[in-house]
């Protein structure tokens, strides 16, 4: 019987199938090597030749960082809060990424020829999950650069150059260590617990939420110096912020501790992970490789619909609808009734509007209570606003994907532009309208709630003429050659960045100009102005409706 197992044992190839694929794909590196010294090389160029000014304002702020101002002891109130929020938030993402991509990760070709194979996978498997750790360190090194410039602007970031490499250096470290450790949990949750990685990154994202809410809290009143302490030892995302927080005058005085503890837990994190990346279901991997060959057609295509659709393919982030709405006695409201059903039933678009809304609102109260550095506040509130309301109007969007979704409704189909205006802008009304409203009438500012009525209606407007622009047209590659190359990019950006110029570009003229002067009577100009933007932009998606209708 002995005899007859081993005669049957197939033999160990690993090792002249793993010096088979280096060989294939020597050629194929060397391709990609060289495309990516292409293009860090035009990015280089165009950061010095068209950038140059920023590069010397970064380099004078850090010779000379801005000194702190009135504000600046409520903000450094608030940075341990918000520095741990950020670095929870790393860790959320790293969960989330594991969901559909993961740091265990192979191509569609490995994944549909070499895991039937009897080599062994932790050959196979373990390099690219080293490679994505490396690539995470990396990306969170650059993203430790974040914190350390709200630090400089709020004058957290010392008195010289000295200071601020200093404070740029540990921000670095610390966020590359947090990255590995969220790779390495991320891998092993992706062998033994990947079922579990769906419910924990709506946990992680209302923590994430309320530590945001504590960071504004602690700004606005002084409150006991032990919350800021259990924050910072509260885990990995507290030991993280603590060396920021000491370099900026904050009260985290065994900041060297945190940080080799940090150490230690990335450490131990990637060598679990690595140790797990073996163990990953070939199931997970090769709906994952599937995933992400969808999507990178998609991305070839410049087809933004499809990579959503392949996403929620790969994440199985449909759902099941538990919630129904009575549908509405007036043939008038089906359409508001739909859009209303299909809102309620998608949680998680739901979800993300309001974190996107809620941030939103707090950089905005950021930019009025800073009028004279208000202009990054507030062009980032209204991005993130334009973004929640782009997510409230997927009726919207869906119309304009197919007309023939709405053809027998009782509506002329120009006419589905200003109904589907109307749950959006309910919607951010009672997400961001609301939580703004409070926050201006309690502070003093109750002159700008007509500007923030007419915001949301501005806002969900933009979201409508991006909804309406239907299929992307192949006319549009070819364009006409420039001193600076072919004209078919520059279209083709614009094409999909319509909306959110035409609705944030001028709120951010007209917000400023309402901040900096501080006077109610100059709010009522900007509202009247704000509303008839609004107007013009969905007589914009009405009229980009009209022409996808027309044969």
């Amino acid at each position: 019987m002995a005899a007859d197992t081993a005669a049957i044992t197939p033999a160990d190839t690993t090792d002249e199938t793993i010096r088979l694929l280096r060989e294939l794909r020597r050629a194929r590196s060397r391709k990609q090597i060289a495309n990516l010294a292409y293009w860090l090389y035009l990015a280089a160029f165009a950061l010095f030749s068209y950038g140059g000014w920023l590069v010397a304002a970064i380099v004078r702020a850090l010779r000379r960082p801005p000194l702190p101002v009135a504000d600046t002891p409520m903000l450094l109130r608030a940075v341990p809060a918000g520095l741990a929020a950020l670095a929870l938030l790393v860790l959320v993402f790293l969960l989330w990424d594991a969901r559909w991509r993961g740091p265990v990760v192979i191509a569609q070709p490995t994944a549909d020829w070499l895991l039937d194979t009897p080599i062994r996978r932790d050959r196979l498997l373990r390099p690219r999950y080293r490679v994505s750790v490396l690539r995470f360190a990396l990306a969170g090194a650059a993203a430790g650069l974040v914190p350390v410039a709200l630090l400089l602007a709020a004058g957290l970031g010392g008195s010289g150059l000295g200071s601020s490499l200093r404070l740029a250096g540990v921000a670095m470290l610390t966020t590359a260590l947090l990255a590995g450790f969220g790779a390495g949990v991320a891998a092993w949750a992706e062998a033994h617990a990947y079922s579990r990685l769906r419910s924990v990154t709506p946990a992680g994202l209302l923590a994430v939420t309320a530590l945001a809410g504590l960071a504004v809290l602690m700004a606005a009143v002084r409150l006991p110096v032990a919350i800021s302490t259990v924050l910072l030892w509260s885990g990995p995302w507290g030991w993280a912020a603590q060396a920021p927080v000491a370099l900026a005058g904050g009260s985290a005085r065994l900041w060297p501790v945190a940080t080799l503890l940090l150490a230690l837990a990335a450490t131990a994190a990637i060598t679990l992970g690595d140790r797990a990346a073996a163990d990953v279901p070939a199931a997970v991997l090769r709906a994952r490789a599937r995933t992400l060959g969808h999507m990178s057609a998609a991305v070839f295509n410049l087809d933004a619909r499809r990579v959503t659709t392949a996403y929620r393919g790969g994440t199985a982030a449909y759902g099941r609808a538990r919630l129904r709405i009575r549908p509405p006695l007036s043939r008038q409201l089906v359409l508001p009734w739909r859009d209303l059903t299909a809102l309620v039933r998608t949680p998680s678009r739901l979800t993300w509007s309001a974190l996107l809304a809620l941030a939103s609102v707090g950089l905005g109260a950021l930019a009025v209570r800073a009028p004279h550095a208000a202009l990054l506040p507030l062009t980032g509130a209204l991005a993130l606003g334009y973004l929640a309301a782009a997510g409230l109007c997927e009726g919207a969007r869906l119309d304009g994907d197919d007309p023939r979704r709405s053809a027998q409704l009782p509506f002329r189909y120009d006419s589905l532009a200003r109904w589907h205006a109307i749950v959006p802008c309910l919607a951010l009304a009672v997400l961001a309208g609301c939580p703004a409203a409070a926050l201006a009438i309690t502070t003093g500012h109750a002159w700008l709630l007509p500007l923030i009525a007419a915001t949301i209606a501005v806002l969900v407007g933009g979201a409508l003429v991006n909804s309406f622009r239907g299929e992307l047209e192949g006319e549009m590659f070819e364009g006409f050659d420039t001193p600076l190359g072919n004209s078919s990019g520059i279209t083709i950006m614009l094409w999909y960045v319509t909306g959110p110029l035409l609705a944030v570009g001028p709120m951010i003229i007209l917000w400023s100009a309402a901040v900096t002067s501080g006077r109610a009577s100059r709010t009522l100009p900007e509202a009247v102005l704000s509303a008839a933007l609004a107007a013009w932009l969905v007589h914009i998606a009405a009229g980009r409706a009209r022409r996808l209708k027309s044969p």
